[in-house]
């Protein structure tokens, strides 16, 4: 009994080790920083994965370089998206109220692939305009189906 008790809690712990490895390892290699205007930009798509015919957010975390303080007063901001060639947009981005900082635009995408942002926005008053622009991934809703529908597996 001991034995087995043993053997359960040593599974419990690599698997929960290799779980929160696995998710660092996901977060990095989704989300990207940036530097503009003196301001770091982390952007990624939520929910992970981005996949087609699914609700997704646009989303960008905005914080100053100097003090790594969450920045809340961006104007005017929009984003356009390209693809294949074609440019969407442009789009609202909207901050949210619970986290300061936060930026997002909501799309569907219907088409699985590699897709470029620019998020375009000013610093409160300031006149100028600064862009950032991130490369994104959305892959097919079809390929997670079981049983598959688009006359997949």
């Amino acid at each position: 009994m001991i034995r087995s008790r043993a053997s359960l809690a040593s599974l419990f712990l690599t698997m929960t080790a290799g779980a929160t490895v696995g998710a660092v390892i996901a977060t990095d290699a989704v989300h990207e920083r940036k530097e503009v205007a003196g301001m770091a930009v982390v952007f990624g798509a939520e929910p992970e994965p981005a996949l087609t015919d699914e609700m997704q957010f646009l989303r960008w975390r905005i914080s100053t370089l100097d003090t790594e303080e969450a920045y809340a007063d961006l104007e005017d901001a929009t984003v356009t998206v390209m693809f294949d060639g074609r440019e969407f947009g442009p789009f609202d981005v909207r901050g949210s109220r619970r986290e300061p900082g936060q930026y997002q635009s909501q799309h569907i995408f219907t088409a699985e692939g590699e897709y470029s942002s620019v998020l375009r926005f000013r610093k409160g008053e300031h006149p100028e305009v600064h862009e950032v622009d991130f490369d994104f991934n959305i892959g097919d809703r079809a390929a997670l189906m079981i049983p598959g529908r688009r006359g997949g597996n």
